[in-house]
């Protein structure tokens, strides 16, 4: 798993502006190494497979968080999903705390953002700390992360919906709910951590809020390839 878990973080890297860093595919095999073989195996695949490949790959500045971020996301994805089985009543208090705090700290970084780009001079400094030329140019990338920062915080719930409407009709002891909570409340906390990870990196709370958009879709990509993968996996081991 941790192999798994490196290839598919450093076989396809898709660089993301003003951070430094990228999104990839290797969120799905922590997910997965989560789910089959618990949360050992997936903080161990999780923090290692992705902390090599940041190293090997040419982004050895994100090791450390790459390491902490991972390992946690992979012992979030077993320990929620096993909590939820054991307290039917957590379904509800760890969806709602999960989903507020999602939707307030989306909310709070784009009026933050907002506000930024109402006030000329503030909105001129972040310019040149992006590197961007114009004013203008400013304006048109901001607005392309901020409707994506809404679009993701309503993606977030409606594909958790989706996907639990979609395991109602299928076999649930393959991929259950508790396995799709999971694997949402770490999806969060990865892209929350790697926020404030870049936050302290850059000394900026603006900046990281650019790669809000990317790593909201990497993580929802990693959870529709997981699903794939675990089912087919379970119908194999089935025969």
């Amino acid at each position: 798993m941790v192999a798994l878990v490196f290839v598919t973080t450093f076989s396809i890297k898709v660089p993301v502006p003003f951070t430094q860093g990228y999104i990839h595919m290797g969120d799905s095999m922590i997910f997965v190494a989560s789910i089959l073989f618990g949360w050992k195996v997936g903080a161990l695949a999780g923090g290692v497979g992705s902390m090599l490949a940041d190293i090997v790959g040419g982004y050895a500045g994100w090791a450390v968080p790459t390491l902490i971020i991972k390992s946690v996301m992979g012992i979030i994805v077993a320990l929620v999903a096993a909590e939820y089985k054991k307290k039917k009543t957590a379904k509800g208090i760890i969806s709602l705390l999960s989903m507020g705090a999602w939707v307030i700290f989306g909310i709070t970084l784009n009026a933050v953002l907002n506000s930024v780009l109402a006030d000329s001079t503030s909105a001129q400094k972040l310019a040149g700390q992006l590197e961007l030329s114009t004013i203008q140019e400013l304006q048109t990338t901001a607005g392309g992360v901020s409707t994506g920062i809404i679009i993701g915080i309503s993606l977030i719930p409606v594909c958790v919906l989706l996907l639990w409407l979609f395991l109602r009709r299928k076999d649930s002891t393959m991929v259950t709910f508790s396995h799709l909570l999971g694997m949402t409340v770490a999806g969060m906390w990865m892209v929350a951590g790697y926020y404030f990870a870049e936050r302290i990196m850059f000394g900026n709370w603006l900046i990281p809020i650019f790669a809000l958009p990317m790593n909201i879709l990497q993580f929802v990509g990693g959870m529709i390839i997981a699903f794939i993968i675990v089912i087919g996996v379970r119908k194999r081991k089935a025969l």
